[in-house]
Parts: structure tokens; sequence; C-alpha cells
């Protein structure tokens, strides 16, 4: 498989800026006392402040990897020394932005690199305005805190644009259940860099007839163990095992990073009926991973799925909303995931019951009212892939029905009407995530060049 998209680094290039003098005056741009003012003073400054830089980058976020500093001094000339411009240029094709602190850099702009500038104060603020102003990226970072939310946004975006989803397909467009989906895939790669690979979802199962019982028994037996309730039909039950893991598979060979396939298609073959699987499980055991599995070739809630469960590092949830009154929603489906409250936090309970009622098809349910935080966030692209409607609600209850979509989540939010009919112009997959993530969806809509429909 192709690295996770989450599993990707920034790279950044740490440029320190200081302006120092060859000797000792005062005027309207210069005052204090000589003492502080000489050559060797300002030098002693200079090393000082390069060093203090270095230190409040150790508070960096982990998204980032540093690159050596580069300790970018000039004079009254305001002329930046040639050495200097070698060294901020090594490795200059890996760099995803320039990350300048204490005083601005001459000339930084010929490279056409994003730059973040680390200053409290007007240089940073100035410098950024005339980048803009000449059509270059850039941001103000008043402080580390600041810093980390930025790149948290690049980082996101660089995320997006490696990953590459395998799609298994009817070949409709579009498929009988999503007249809603964005229907060339290419937009998403021109706008967003992440790349769609359509294939006929029954190329999936010679990979499916790969897998062995040895292979997929001891991940069915496990999770079986871990069971609350168990009403699936345990022998057939490794099946969707073997789907699972076709799929890790079929993802090995295209390279590919995320997965989605079609349903009512799929459906209709009936060869799930005849292999006694669904491709439910499947779905929630890769976002469990950290890989965004959507279903029914649902571009839409794919592109929103990646960005949201990569901005809010954590898997996500999707299903059909309906109106049940003007303050409550409701959404289901059968992929809920159990990291729900983040990778690394201790996963959900479950119980295990069948989507059919032969029993076969697992589908995992959980309750959401085990939300740590107690917002959740939900989410859609509209048919242009162009914007997104986001809505933040608190989930009042979870309930379950015996066999097709379940579990149910019932999301108090005001006016829900509203949102509905906003959804008119969206579709009807919602996809959701723990937490209220209102704040950074918009900014993360700012670096990636997306509108954002408060529902």
């Amino acid at each position: 498989m192709k690295s996770k998209g989450k599993d990707v680094k920034l790279v950044v290039r740490p440029i320190i800026g200081c302006l120092t003098h060859t000797h000792f005056w005062e005027g309207p741009c210069r005052a204090g006392y000589k003492k502080d003012m000489t050559p060797e003073a300002e030098k002693a400054a200079a090393d000082k402040a390069f060093e203090d830089a270095k230190k409040v980058l150790e508070g960096a976020t982990s998204e980032i990897t540093l690159l050596e500093a580069v300790d970018a001094r000039y004079n009254e000339t305001f002329v930046v020394p040639q050495d200097v411009y070698a060294q901020i240029e090594e490795r200059i094709d890996e760099v995803d932005f320039f990350l300048c602190m204490n005083w601005r850099i001459p000339k930084l702009e010929r490279y056409r690199k994003p730059v973040v500038i680390l200053q409290n104060g007007n240089e940073g603020i100035d410098f950024a305005a005339y980048c803009r102003s000449i059509g270059l990226e850039a941001y103000v970072a008043m402080d580390i805190q600041d810093l980390n939310e930025i790149a948290h946004c690049l980082w996101v975006r660089k995320a997006v644009a490696a990953t590459r989803a395998l799609v298994l397909t009817t070949g409709n467009t579009p498929p009988f259940g999503m007249q809603s989906l964005i229907r060339d895939p290419e937009i998403i790669r021109q706008r967003y860099g992440m790349e769609i690979i359509k294939l006929p979802f029954y190329n999936i199962f010679p990979f499916m007839d790969t897998i062995t019982d040895e292979e997929a028994r001891p991940i069915a037996e496990k999770i079986l163990k871990g069971s609350l309730e168990t009403k699936v039909n345990k022998d057939w039950f490794i099946n969707d095992i073997k789907y699972y893991l076709a799929a890790k598979k079929m993802m090995d060979v295209y390279d590919c990073n995320a997965f989605s396939t079609a349903c009512h298609e799929l459906c209709t073959s009936e060869i799930p009926q005849q292999r006694k699987f669904t491709p439910c499980m499947c779905h929630s055991l890769l976002k469990d991973e950290g890989i965004p599995s959507g279903c029914e070739e649902d571009l839409n809630a794919l592109l929103a799925m990646t960005i949201m469960q990569y901005a809010a590092n954590r898997p996500a949830f999707m299903g059909n909303p309906n109106h049940e009154t003007d303050e409550i929603l409701r959404i289901h489906h059968a992929v809920p995931a159990l990291c729900m409250n983040g990778y690394g936090k201790k996963p959900l309970q479950y119980k295990l019951w069948a989507f059919t009622g032969q029993g076969f098809g697992g589908k995992l349910q959980v309750d959401f009212v085990e939300n740590d935080d107690e917002f959740v966030t939900l989410g859609r692209f509209n048919p242009a892939a162009d914007t997104i409607c986001l809505k933040v609600g608190k989930v009042l209850k979870s309930e379950y029905q015996e066999v097709y979509c379940s579990p149910y989540y019932y999301i108090q939010m005001d006016d829900a009407r509203t949102y509905m009919h906003n959804l008119a112009g969206f579709g009807h997959h919602q996809v959701l995530i723990f937490g209220d993530y209102m704040k950074m969806l918009k900014d993360i809509a700012k670096v990636m060049h997306f509108n954002v429909l408060e529902g």
C-alpha cells in the first residue's frame, strides 16, 4: 500500500533573519546605547537570537520535519550574502514552506515558496502583505501556537494531495444511489491533488480468493472476542475479513491509501449473497487504521472524510440524514469506527450484529454517547467539489436496528430543517467526526481554497 496520507510530514526550512551593522551610529531608525550597538555587541546579540529561535522551534508540531536552520544575517545594505542563499537553496525542492523568524529576509520571494513568518510585530505583517500582493502564499504566526495551527492546515493540504483512492465502480455515472456524485474525479485531482483510481467492483474478488482462512481467522476471532454482544454468523464473518484483506491487497497493487466501493450495484450482482459478506466491516476497519474509506462510490463524502479525518486525527462515520424535528437530525449507516475519539485513544465498546436477516455481513454497533467531546461535526462537499457544508451538533442518543443500516444517531442542532434544505445543494451522505472542528475546517478551507457553508 502507498504510505498513508496521514503519515506525510511538512518539510520546513527555518530562516532566522537578523539585521546587524558595520559600525555605530544613531538616526531615525536606530537608537540606543553605544555599548549595545557596536559590531561586537550586535554579533553577540545575533548569536543569542539565533539560539533562542532554535529553542522556540523545539515546540513545533510533529507534523513538521525541520531542516537545519539558516542564520541569515545582513547589514545596513539590506543585501543577504550569497553564501546564505546557498544554504537556503539546499534541498529546496523538498521544502513545503520557509519559516522566517525575527527579521524579514530580503528577496526571499525569488524562490516562489510559501512563507510563514513567526514574528509578533510589524515585520511579519508587512512581509506577509507584500508576499500576498505579488501572488505568494504567506502567513503570520505570532507565537508557536499560531505556527502549529497554520502548519496543521498546510499539513492537511499535503496529506490530502498524498491520498490516492481506489474506487471500485459499476461504471455507471452516477451510480444508482448517488445522483449528487462528483462525476468527474479529475476535478478533485486538479483542485486538491487527491487521485481517484476507478476499477470495476468485481476486480476485487480474485484478490479475495487468495486470502486464506489462516490469514483471516485471527482478525475475525479478535473482533468476535471483543464484542459485547454477537448476533452474526461466526462462520460467515470470516468472509467480511477476507473482503477487508482483499481491499488492502488491491490497494497495495494499485498504490492506493483510501477506498470506496459500489453498494447498490454490488448488492444486485448477488455476489455478496453468494459469498456471504457485506463491505461495511471493511470500511470500519480501514478507517480505524487511518485509511479513509467511504460507502457507495460517494466522492463528495470521501473527499470530506479525507479532509476531516486528517484534520481531527480520528476516523469518521458517514450516513444518511433524516429530519426528526427542527432541533434533531438522525443519521444512520453501518460503518462506525472504534477510534472515534482519536487515534491512540481508548476504542469504543461495540456489539457485533449482522447486516442481513440470514446472519451474514458483520456491522459494528457503537454508542456515540461515549464521545469524549459532547459535540460532533458533520460535513459534505457539493457536486462541484468547491464547497463543503458543515454543521455542529450534539449526540443525544444512539439506537440500533437488528438488520440493514444501523446504528442510528440522534443529533441535536439548531434549525435542522434549514440544514436539510441546504443539503439539497450537496447531497445526502453526511460525514461525522467527534468534536467541534468548525473553526479548524474553516482555516483549512482558506489554504485549500474551498468554500464553507455553515448548515
